[in-house]
């Protein structure tokens, strides 16, 4: 795993979990802040190996019994926090979920973070990118007519502004953990919120926190997953990262997924590398957004599937070491030697 940071507090959250029951990857885009992707890194898997325990398996319904709980505990935040911290209302992020459960793969979206499967076809020699996520975002048209057909009364439920599609003309994603505001209107219309933002009159929410869920049996021509915050796919493809991932060797490659990013980003805004590193976490946004890549390796081991996964500390609330510090290099060989075997 890897990460980039731009903004000037990193609103990327990562980490993989091994457990008997399953392999857990999460990756979490937030936005207005860093308190909901935070959240997500301590409270979403907790909920889903409740949920799994509860029912004793994996299933489509414990991930979404888990992002149902994961919502309503941070409203409950937002709640406790709201004469203090009313920005809190405006704080959400988006939560994409990977479960690998025997040969079973689970893959749970909000938002526009990505999963993409890399694949071998016959005769070994090529890998092919499977997207594996719906993404929920007001650019796509497929979205906009969603959210239409849910909300006939409102003309005003997408707008085109800022130069992009905006849900209330507000936010991109459709889809989130968090942004009460745009769910609940008694926060925006409260005195307390003006300091953060216009009234936002609601007859029902504008986003929702129900996740596409996908489900698949992997195959032995599965090679790898990828998954990454949007600020890795605005400049790279499915099929540019499966390449890359496909024709290197696995040490480091989440690092060079990154990289490979930041080099493209530099080239859109013809700027070198090197001066990219020198620029200040703030300013750096105008460059790249924050980025968080895992990527996990399929294997096939005496018949059963297993994953080699590389994790952070199972504690630590910040996403993986950002790139651009000078001992990334270290943590990443120090990660892989802890806990590089296959589970």
């Amino acid at each position: 795993m890897a990460a980039a940071q731009a903004n000037l507090a990193m609103e990327d959250q990562a980490q993989v979990v091994a457990s008997p029951g399953a392999t857990l990857v999460g990756v979490y885009d937030g936005h207005g802040g860093a308190d909901a992707s935070r959240f997500l890194r301590s409270r979403l898997f907790p909920h889903v190996q409740r949920f799994e325990k509860e029912q004793g398996g994996m299933s489509t319904e414990v991930i979404r019994r888990a992002f149902g709980a994961a919502e309503e505990e941070f409203l409950q935040q937002v709640r406790q926090a709201w004469p203090q911290r009313p920005r809190m209302a405006a704080v959400g992020s988006c939560c994409l979920l990977g479960a690998i459960s025997g040969d079973t793969l689970y893959v749970a979206n909000l938002g526009d973070s990505r999963a993409v499967l890399g694949r071998r076809v016959v005769g070994g020699a090529v890998a092919v990118a499977e997207r594996l996520t719906d993404e929920h975002n007001a650019a796509s048209e497929e979205v906009r007519r969603e959210l239409a057909a849910l909300n006939p009364d409102d003309g005003q439920i997408v707008v085109h502004a800022r130069g992009a599609w905006r849900v209330k003309g507000i936010i991109q994603v459709s889809r989130s953990i968090g942004d009460v505001y745009l769910k609940k209107p008694e926060y925006s219309m409260d005195p307390l919120f003006r300091n953060i933002g216009p009234p936002i009159p609601l007859k029902r929410p504008a986003l929702s926190a129900e996740p596409s869920i996908q489900v698949r049996k992997l195959k032995p021509n599965d090679l790898f997953l990828i998954f990454a915050s949007d600020g890795l796919w605005e400049h790279l493809s499915d099929d540019a990262a499966v390449q890359i991932v496909f024709k290197n060797p696995r040490t480091g490659i989440a690092n060079r997924l990154v990289k490979a990013a930041l080099k493209e980003a530099t080239r859109k805004r013809e700027v070198s590398f090197r001066d990219l590193k020198t620029i200040e976490k703030g300013v750096r946004r105008h460059f790249h957004d924050d980025i968080s890549v895992i990527v996990v390796y399929l294997d096939r081991h005496r018949g059963r599937r297993h994953t080699r996964v590389v994790d952070s500390s199972s504690n630590c609330t910040s996403a993986p070491v950002d790139i651009f510090s000078s001992n990334s290099g270290q943590y990443v060989e120090t990660l892989q030697g802890r806990r590089g075997s296959g589970w």
